[in-house]
């Protein structure tokens, strides 16, 4: 038992997978869910580019994790800010430190529901919307945002992408570095999903 005023801490993994339970539970799982209408991702690339005058900058993720119900068209997408990764390290560190503030805010996440007419049982491509809540740098703000959803024999893909501005998730950009960074960023998400293993 832990004494009175003590801080219990939590591994970094455990509170990801908390934080992931938690969006699933919230999104997905409620309900009359059933475990053959879950899919779990199997391959995961979130990319963003930021146009600017003296430099652009682009970074890369594969450790997104993320859960869709085919039956609920429900989804939960969680991406560890600290998992990009950079061409320059000193990228990295200002991309962490100065603007994403990730020791504090350390996962973006998006969820809700695909909007759009699925033949789950039909392979071919279908042109969706992801309407839901998308969260970044700890704000907030409601998104609807167009996307190719691909069946296949065993899972689908997901591809997206869209662009965000900084101010809407109150992202400042120090003045010093104001031409290094674009104030809106264009992402690009591509996620393959496999049924979820039965436990």
């Amino acid at each position: 038992m832990a004494r009175p005023g003590r801080k219990i801490l939590i591994p970094k993994t455990i509170n990801m997978k908390m934080k992931l339970l938690a969006l699933a539970i919230c999104g997905l799982l409620s309900g009359s869910a059933i475990a053959q209408d879950v899919f779990s991702v199997e391959s995961t690339k979130v990319k963003f580019f930021s146009e600017a005058p003296l430099e652009n900058i682009e970074a890369v993720t594969t450790k997104s994790q993320a859960l869709v119900n085919k039956a609920s068209k429900s989804f939960a997408f969680i991406i560890p800010i600290k998992s990009f990764e950079f061409d320059k390290e000193l990228m990295k560190e200002h991309f962490n430190e100065n603007y994403m503030e990730s020791g504090t805010h350390k996962t973006g996440s998006f969820k809700g529901k695909i909007i759009g007419d699925v033949d789950f049982g039909k392979p071919g491509k279908y042109e969706v919307e992801a309407k839901g809540i998308l969260k970044i740098h700890g704000v907030e703000q409601e998104r609807t945002i167009k996307a190719v959803l691909e069946l296949t024999k065993n899972g689908f893909k997901i591809h997206s992408e869209f662009k965000v501005k900084l101010e809407d998730h109150k992202i400042e950009i120090p003045t010093v570095v104001f031409q290094n960074i674009a104030e809106v960023i264009d992402v690009t998400v591509d996620f393959a999903f496999i049924p979820k293993p039965k436990k």
